[in-house]
């Protein structure tokens, strides 16, 4: 099958990049693969000085990894829009994949869905998100115009299927878990004996960070360490006040900027549980991350965590927005040291998280 994947891959920076050349990298094992990347995803104007593309990654190494990779489209400019879907006609595949995460999208993907469905060219919206974790009413109802004109759509949970029914009862829907980020796991050099919990990735007031840091007081009696690896989107300051009135400055390390795929790798090796508090969200790629190093995640039951943490077995579940509940959730795991988190998850990503599995899910599409 020839097969078209339109989205960010590294040098460009985040999880969506890494999906993204993960996905790519399964298609190309199984099919003839037009893989299209940006010559510039978003304006700077939404990043600020934050950069988007990562200083440790060379272009053209990525380059030579596929037959068929361009890095010509431009998320501001029209122009490059229609000379993507020149060079994906010429290319004539039987099917085009677009992931979606953000309602910033929504222009480009509204022209894209037109001019290959004019085209006869099948379209597969690949939903990484539906909404977006911190969505308003404009960025709803932009999500809700370009999805409901969709005839074809992978989610990564059960919750986001049904708010898509919801508003397109028309679509043939599929869902995948989110498939499992493989690394190469650093040497694990340890220096105490204590509880080492991470979290990991950008912080944002949803993700709630400030009850993670109140369950570390509430077990000032515990050894615990705690390392936050990540940029903070809207500064630390107020975090850093925090853990001083909280009086656990000095069990908390803060890596405040962007985290390479070799530091990430030492983080993970350092960490024996990854934390997810968040308040709300309904998937994320932080699971799937420690996941791929083996590593146990405590989260909160919120969105989709049901569907991809098997409570007692791969991590643990407790009820969201209660700094008391972490509390408890950290002290279970320091008493169930011994259940063979490893082994649990890599059986169910053999099952249900692979990348082989999404492919598998996507070829379906070729068969209705």
């Amino acid at each position: 099958m020839r097969v078209c994947l339109i989205g960010p891959i590294p040098p460009f920076r985040g999880g969506i990049a890494k999906y993204c050349y993960a996905l790519a990298q399964e298609l190309e094992k199984r099919h003839e693969l037009l893989l299209v990347s940006y010559r510039r995803q978003y304006p700077k104007i939404l990043y600020g000085r934050k950069s988007q593309t990562d200083p440790a990654v060379e272009r053209e190494q990525i380059l030579a990894r596929f037959a068929r990779l361009t890095f010509d489209l431009d998320s501001v400019n029209p122009l490059s829009w229609r000379q993507t879907v020149e060079k994906i006609r010429e290319f004539k595949p039987e099917t085009v994949i677009i992931p979606w995460w953000v309602a910033y999208w929504t222009p480009m993907y509204l022209y894209l869905l037109w001019a290959l469905k004019r085209r006869g060219i099948r379209v597969v919206v690949l939903c990484i998100n539906v909404f977006e974790h911190e969505a308003n009413p404009l960025k709803k109802f932009l999500t809700r115009l370009l999805l409901a004109r969709a005839d074809h759509l992978i989610v990564h949970s059960t919750q986001e299927m049904r708010q898509l029914q919801a508003f397109n009862p028309t679509a043939t829907l599929r869902k995948q878990l989110l498939p499992l980020f493989t690394y190469d796991a650093a040497p694990c050099v340890r220096s105490d004996d204590k509880l080492h919990l991470l979290f990991f990735g950008f912080v944002r007031l949803y993700k709630g960070l400030d009850l993670l840091l109140e369950a570390v007081a509430i077990l000032r009696e515990r050894d615990i360490s705690l390392k936050i690896a990540g940029e903070f989107w809207n500064g630390k300051d107020e975090y850093l006040r925090l853990m001083a009135k909280l009086g656990i400055s000095d069990r908390v390390e803060i890596t405040d900027r962007y985290v390479t795929d070799d530091e990430m790798s030492r983080f993970f090796a350092w960490a024996d549980l990854i934390v997810l508090p968040y308040r709300r969200t309904l998937t994320s790629g932080v699971i799937a991350t420690a996941y791929g190093y083996g590593k146990p995640v405590l989260a909160t039951n919120v969105g989709g965590f049901s569907e991809v943490v098997m409570d007692g077995a791969t991590g643990k579940l407790v009820e969201p927005g209660s700094a008391r509940a972490l509390a408890e959730g950290i002290e279970w795991f320091s008493n169930n040291r011994q259940v063979d988190f490893p082994g649990n998850i890599q059986a169910l990503a053999a099952e249900q998280m692979s990348w082989s599995s999404l492919v598998d899910l996507i070829e379906e599409f070729d068969r209705l």
